[in-house]
C-alpha cells in the first residue's frame, strides 16, 4: 500500500459528518506523514472539533474513512482506538486559588477518583 511508502501514518479519506441536519465536515482529505506535526486551525463551527472527534472515536462519520497506520478507525469505540495511542483531552480548566501546586495535584487526584468510583457505583 502507498502508506507505508509515503511515510503515511493517518490518512482521511472523504470523511464527511452532519449533526442535527448541519453538516459539520465534507469530504475532508488529510494525510499525516511520521514526524509531523501539524494543527487544525480555523473559526468557531469550522469543524475541527468535529474532526478531532470523528479520529478518535466519540463521533462516526455517514461517509469516508480514518486509516491509522492502515487500521480502520471509523467504526471503531474511543476505549479501543485509545488502546491504538490516540486519545484526546478536555479543555475542562478548573484552577482554585490558595492552593499550592502539591495541593493542587493532591486535589485533582481526590477528584479523579471520585469521578471513577462514581461510574463504578452507577
Amino acid at each position: 500500500m502507498p502508506h507505508k511508502a509515503n511515510g503515511i501514518i493517518l490518512r482521511i479519506s472523504d470523511l464527511s459528518l452532519s449533526l442535527g441536519g448541519l453538516q459539520a465536515l465534507n469530504r475532508v482529505d488529510l494525510d499525516i506523514r511520521d514526524g509531523e506535526i501539524l494543527a487544525v486551525i480555523g473559526p468557531n463551527g469550522a469543524g475541527k472539533t468535529c474532526l478531532l472527534n470523528c479520529i478518535n472515536g466519540f463521533y462516526h462519520p455517514y461517509e469516508g474513512s480514518v486509516l491509522y497506520r492502515e487500521k480502520d478507525l471509523t467504526t471503531l469505540k474511543p476505549h479501543k482506538i485509545a488502546t491504538l495511542g490516540i486519545a484526546r483531552t478536555f479543555q475542562n480548566i478548573e484552577l482554585y486559588s490558595g492552593l499550592s501546586r502539591l495541593g493542587k495535584r493532591k486535589s485533582y487526584r481526590e477528584v479523579k477518583h471520585y469521578k471513577r468510583r462514581k461510574r463504578w457505583l452507577s
